[in-house]
């Protein structure tokens, strides 16, 4: 996937809110909207290399989007809405092994509470899918969240109603990175999520994660990892 045609280099600067970041681009500096409302540890380092789209309109506070971030030799995506961008392509091809053999596939459905991003049509049987995007990335374990999500409990909670069903449900862990080698809960910032992802593996929901290939001007999906989801005690 394309970051569009309009992308431009700069020097990240601060970050005033969740939402906004000042950047230096050929000289000047210019605020850029953060699409990643979460914490990005490790990520948000006054003097990193970033990379912006420019996409002004009249609706929008500022012209640019921060969208890469350069993370020692790798670039790091940093907008959440690539992520179901590059599964609805590998969807699209039919090239994602865990979710083969379905018949067609719609976006953004509402079911119950929640609306899901993806509804695959398999002969049999309807699967829901909700992609969470992963930023954070700890010696090769990607973990998820880095923020406090309610929303994202609730769409577990949701799954794990489908699956008793009878329907198939499944999260996919993408990370925007190339360095996560498995994806596990986050329990130190997110307990709450951690035990409800304990609970939907148990309710047999799905879980799959890859990580991706990420250049200064495409996001890819890479590789399939695993999900290791430990035990509390």
């Amino acid at each position: 996937m394309k970051l569009g045609d309009r992308v431009v280099d700069g020097i990240f600067l601060e970050r005033p809110n969740r939402y906004l970041a000042r950047v230096e681009v050929d000289g000047q500096e210019i605020k850029a909207h953060v699409p990643d409302p979460g914490r990005l540890p490790g990520l948000m380092i006054p003097g990193r290399r970033v990379r912006l789209t420019y996409n002004p309109g009249p609706k929008r506070k500022t012209d640019y989007s921060l969208v890469l971030v350069r993370h020692g030799d790798i670039w790091v995506s940093v907008y959440p809405a690539f992520a179901n961008k590059v599964v609805e392509n590998e969807l699209a091809k039919g090239s994602l092994s865990c979710l083969s053999g379905f018949e067609s596939f719609n976006r953004e459905v509402k079911c119950g509470e929640s609306r899901f991003d993806f509804q695959l049509e398999f002969l049999d049987v309807k699967a829901f899918v909700e992609v969470k995007s992963v930023s954070l990335v700890e010696g090769g374990v990607g973990k998820f969240p880095d923020a406090p999500t309610q929303r994202g409990v609730k769409h577990l909670k949701e799954l794990i109603a489908l699956r008793r069903k009878g329907y198939r449900a499944a999260v996919l862990f993408i990370s925007q990175r190339s360095d996560a080698r498995s994806i596990t809960s986050n329990d130190q910032i997110d307990p709450l999520f951690g035990e409800w992802l304990r609970k939907a593996r148990l309710a047999s929901v799905e879980l799959y994660a890859y990580n991706c290939s990420v250049t200064k001007n495409t996001v890819s999906i890479k590789n399939q990892i695993p999900v290791n989801i430990l035990k509390r005690f």
